[in-house]
């Protein structure tokens, strides 16, 4: 069976763009002063995260708050949504495979892909993919995160990745840059 995953942001659209470009009006609902609140944007902008000891922070739900807004404005790749009907046209099974948390983000991201005729089989959150895909057999993954990219491949996961200045600093690995989503073609069908 041919099965591959499927990241959705910055792979299936142009979430970071989005988070960089988009405005965010400070208000008394994030339970911050003014000045944490430019502090804890610029960190998410930025994708740094401050230390600490917690799991939950004012700073976490800052940030999910912020990733919130910008999952419905962030565009689709067209790219993308072309490549996912060619998979489905071809007969695989795609898993959306995402970090975000479905629990709260699962109808959003549900409604989204939908609004943007994105097909996939199956929806999951996985904040190890490599390990996600392994115990779920998935050959295939396509993600940009660097972790994904270096690793994959000692598990026996195939990594394909939009090239992006992220993966500058990232040299030895077995994963496969991509520029377009019709590069992938090739390399899923050896």
């Amino acid at each position: 069976m041919k099965v591959i995953a499927v990241d959705i942001d910055n792979v299936l659209n142009n979430f970071s763009d989005t988070l960089g470009r988009a405005t965010f009006v400070y208000n008394d609902s994030y339970g911050l002063s003014r000045e944490e609140f430019d502090t804890y944007l610029d960190l998410v902008k930025r994708d740094v995260f401050p230390e600490s000891k917690f799991l939950t922070s004012k700073f976490s739900d800052f940030r999910y708050r912020i990733h919130e807004q910008c999952y419905g404005l962030a565009q689709a790749n067209p790219d993308g949504v072309e490549f996912m009907h060619w998979l489905k046209e071809n007969g695989w099974k795609v898993v959306i495979c995402t970090k975000r948390n479905l629990r709260l983000t699962g109808e959003c991201t549900k409604k989204w892909l939908q609004d943007n005729h994105i097909p996939y089989d199956y929806f999951f959150m996985a904040l190890n993919k490599i390990v996600f895909c392994k115990l779920w057999d998935i050959p295939h993954l396509i993600d940009d995160d660097i972790l994904n990219i270096i690793h994959g491949e000692q598990y026996g996961i195939k990594v394909y990745y939009p090239i992006m200045d992220k993966h500058s600093s990232v040299f030895s690995h077995a994963a496969k840059g991509f520029t377009i989503f019709e590069e992938i073609k090739q390399w899923i069908q050896e």
